[in-house]
């Protein structure tokens, strides 16, 4: 689904109908034709005339989007181009190696430590630490969701943008961590 947000601080979100989201910081409102400070055209169709600074936004004076300045709002989207380098591929990338990252890290803290790099230490060949197998479990495990995870990213660097799959099933590829034993902890 489309979505467009332009906010108080000037910054311009944009969401295309196949899922790429961009934004723009610091720039002016879109001119789509009729007036407004605000504009949200996402899970609620609103805009806000007057900004008052003063007040939050819950107390803003909002007014519903008329279907022609909806039109106005889809136009735009359909028109506005991403920044330079900004692709639906490279954003899917971004977000799975952001989520394997998250994966990686909770996989430390679950077998125990209080981040990755203890794991490298402990995991470490010729390690005497006394966690060092729990260690090697968290490292097998990393190494496993990178392999996959370099997997997909050819995949998805190789599928033209109209072809991609949703990102979901990207996300689905990525192997889950077997639950470390919590009596030990």
């Amino acid at each position: 689904m489309n979505g467009l947000i332009y906010d108080w601080e000037g910054t311009l979100k944009v969401r295309k109908e196949n899922g790429l989201e961009y934004s723009f910081n610091n720039c002016d409102k879109p001119e789509l034709g009729f007036e407004y400070d605000v504009l949200i055209y996402e899970d609620i169709e609103v805009k806000i005339v007057k900004w008052q600074d003063e007040i939050s936004f819950e107390e803003q004076d909002k007014e519903p989007l008329s279907d022609e300045e909806k039109d106005a709002v889809e136009t735009y989207i359909l028109n506005s181009e991403p920044p330079m380098g900004h692709t639906l591929q490279q954003q899917f990338v971004d977000r799975l190696c952001d989520y394997c990252n998250q994966k990686r890290d909770e996989s430390a803290n679950n077998y125990g430590f209080d981040n990755f790099m203890e794991t490298v230490y402990a995991g470490r060949e010729g390690s005497n630490h006394p966690n060092r197998s729990d260690a090697r479990r968290v490292l097998e495990y990393t190494d496993a969701v990178y392999c996959v995870f370099e997997q997909v990213v050819q995949e998805i660097k190789m599928t033209r943008e109209d072809h991609l799959r949703d990102y979901e099933s990207y996300l689905s590829q990525i192997p889950l961590a077997n639950p470390a034993d919590d009596s030990r902890y």
